[in-house]
């Protein structure tokens, strides 16, 4: 990951901001619990002056200035203040348990705000590193299956031809 941030510095410095933004979101999704990363892409986006953009990505930091709050109040402004909207579009599949105490309770909050007005709370399951394959882990994909049924059908193929041909032989000696 720390590679994967050096390169994203890199880029923003380059003025690839667009890119690097990409990047941080990517990053998010396989690291959700990293705070970090999501203060960072806020940070991005505060520079380049998408301040409701800023506010999706802060809304679970504890504000410590008023950029931040400014920002959290305009996203929440642009989505009607509806907590359903906000936990749709910032997606959380971190461990709840991980995140301070601030961030937990306004997790808390949007749901509660979600489950009174949409009656309805979206749940998102934590996502698995598809990188991170350990053989509890490993899921075959279709490739996988089918590479294995070829060679199967392949030899099972050579094993019929083996006995119809010994058969054939027996029936021309006798």
């Amino acid at each position: 990951m720390k590679e994967k941030l050096e390169k994203i510095d890199s880029e923003i410095e380059n003025g690839l901001k667009f890119k690097a933004s990409d990047r941080l979101r990517n990053l998010i999704q396989e690291n959700p619990n990293e705070t970090q990363l999501w203060n960072k892409l806020a940070e991005l986006y505060y520079e380049s002056g998408f301040l409701d953009s800023a506010g999706k990505y802060w809304i679970l930091t504890e504000p410590t200035d008023d950029r931040i709050k400014n920002c959290v109040e305009i996203y929440e402004k642009s989505v009607n203040y509806s907590g359903y909207q906000i936990l749709q579009e910032i997606v959380f599949r971190g461990d709840k348990s991980k995140l301070s105490e601030f961030a937990q309770n306004k997790l808390a909050e949007l749901e509660a705000d979600s489950k009174k007005k949409a009656n309805y709370v979206p749940k998102f399951s934590p996502k698995k590193n598809k990188r991170k394959n350990t053989n509890s882990e490993y899921k075959q994909t279709f490739k996988d299956k089918l590479g294995g049924y070829l060679i199967f059908g392949i030899v099972a193929s050579i094993v019929i031809l083996i006995i119809i041909g010994f058969v054939t032989v027996i029936k021309w000696i006798f």
